[in-house]
C-alpha cells in the first residue's frame, strides 16, 4: 500500500484507507480495481507525480510520463465510477 511519504505536489488519492476493501483472495484493492490494477496505480501514483525541478526531463521521459499519465487518470476513472455508489451504499444514518 502506498507509504505517508507525500508531498504538496504529490497525488494523495490513494492514501485513505477508505478507498480500499479486501478481495476475494484478502488483497487490500482499491475499490473497483483488481489487485494488478491497484498496485499499476500504486506505482503509477508514487511515480508520475513526484516533483523534482532540478531533473529535467527528456523528450522520451515526457511521452513516458503522458502515458504514464493516461493510464493513471483511467484507473483513477474507474475507480472512482466503483467508490461514488459504493460509498452510498454503506453510508451510515444516524
Amino acid at each position: 500500500m502506498i507509504g505517508p511519504r507525500r508531498t504538496e505536489y504529490t497525488s494523495r488519492m490513494a492514501v485513505s484507507d477508505d478507498n480500499y476493501v479486501l478481495d476475494r483472495q484478502g488483497n487490500q484493492v482499491l475499490i473497483g480495481l483488481t489487485i494488478d490494477e491497484t498496485r499499476e496505480f500504486e506505482r503509477l501514483d508514487d511515480s508520475i507525480f513526484v516533483f523534482s525541478p532540478l531533473q529535467p526531463f527528456s523528450t522520451d521521459e515526457r511521452r513516458l510520463r503522458s502515458r504514464d499519465q493516461k493510464r493513471w487518470l483511467a484507473l483513477y476513472e474507474k475507480h472512482q465510477a466503483a467508490l461514488r455508489p459504493f460509498m452510498t451504499a454503506t453510508k451510515t444514518r444516524h
